[in-house]
């Protein structure tokens, strides 16, 4: 079972590198998201417009999605195993897949980058709107390149690191949950005045399952910062002063590290929906941000990745054999 697991999740990851998340509505991810968007209506207003009863109404939607996600992909998955082994890996690899979002990331923060390069302010601006729930409308450039680099390096825990370390954990099922939870979190869990109570569990459950996850995923950011010729000192430097400085105990985990290797000064306030979010900075770097730093952001998104995966492979077969 132990090699089963880890042949899927080897599927799972050269699936993604070749066709990141399609666009297509039977994809597992847009099939969720699809639930999510139903439930979150049903949830929310079938709960009166007070803060306690908004904050139950977002518990019911976490164990809704957790009860209908975890038990169907499980349930199938051990459906397929019990008919073949083959089967059970193809559906398994199928579920890692879905809960890594390695390439799409990459892509869609390399089109930011050829937006900058050609100056073109709004497509830049919209593009980084694609992958953050930031608000775009008044960024100068200089803040679209920083917004990508902590979007990148936040997403790389969430969306790379995470769902590898829960399918080498649990299987594909559990990369799929987590994946799942930080689909939810992201739809429901910031705080603007629609959400600010009743998101409030789905951002709990993410952090928790990214909590491991983003600690490892800033660990191998240092390593493949050495690799790729950037400044580890700096990046451990800034790791140790900032690590805790955001409102979630895991993103400064990652930009810290992102601040310190490229140079640059990361954070600070933000806007969401209209809703002010108050931020530390993070890093010392004065460097004025370029294109080129969103292309070291995507090299250490890619190398973190691969890493990721190979430790788990050496430590799935060590297990295997001991």
């Amino acid at each position: 079972m132990l090699m089963n697991s880890l042949s899927a999740l080897a599927l799972g990851f050269a699936l993604d590198m070749l066709f990141g998340d399609p666009e297509i509505i039977i994809y597992p991810q847009r099939l969720v998201a699809a639930l999510i968007k139903v439930l979150d209506k049903a949830f929310r207003h079938s709960y009166k417009n007070a803060d306690d009863a908004q904050q139950m109404g977002g518990v019911m939607l976490v164990c809704a999605v957790m009860i209908i996600v975890g038990g169907l992909s499980g349930i199938l998955t051990v459906v397929c195993y019990s008919v073949s082994n083959l089967l059970g890996i193809i559906f398994e690899g199928i579920l890692c897949w879905s809960a890594i979002s390695v390439r799409s990331l990459r892509l869609s923060s390399t089109g930011i980058m050829r937006a900058v390069k050609g100056d073109n302010l709004t497509g830049a601006r919209r593009r980084l709107g694609q992958i953050s729930s930031r608000d775009t409308d008044d960024l100068d450039m200089q803040s679209v390149i920083k917004g990508t680099v902590e979007t990148v390096a936040e997403d790389t825990a969430d969306m790379a690191v995470a769902p590898i370390f829960w399918c080498a954990i649990l299987g594909g099922a559990a990369g799929f949950l987590c994946r799942t939870m930080n689909i939810l979190d992201s739809t429901i869990g910031f705080k603007s005045d629609t959400y600010r109570h009743f998101g409030r569990a789905a951002a709990i459950v993410d952090d928790i399952l990214v909590f491991i996850p983003a600690r490892i995923c800033a660990l191998l950011m240092m390593l493949d910062s050495a690799f790729l010729g950037l400044s580890v000192k700096d990046a451990w430097k800034v790791y140790k002063k900032d690590k805790r400085h955001s409102p979630s105990p895991n993103t400064a985990q990652t930009q810290s590290v992102c601040a310190g290797a490229l140079g640059l000064t990361l954070g600070g306030d933000i806007y969401r929906k209209g809703t002010l979010i108050k931020r530390h900075t993070i890093g010392f770097g004065d460097k004025e941000a370029t294109s080129n730093d969103i292309f070291w952001v995507n090299q250490l998104l890619m190398g973190v990745s691969c890493i990721a995966v190979f430790i788990t492979a050496v430590v799935r077969v060590t297990i295997f054999f001991i």
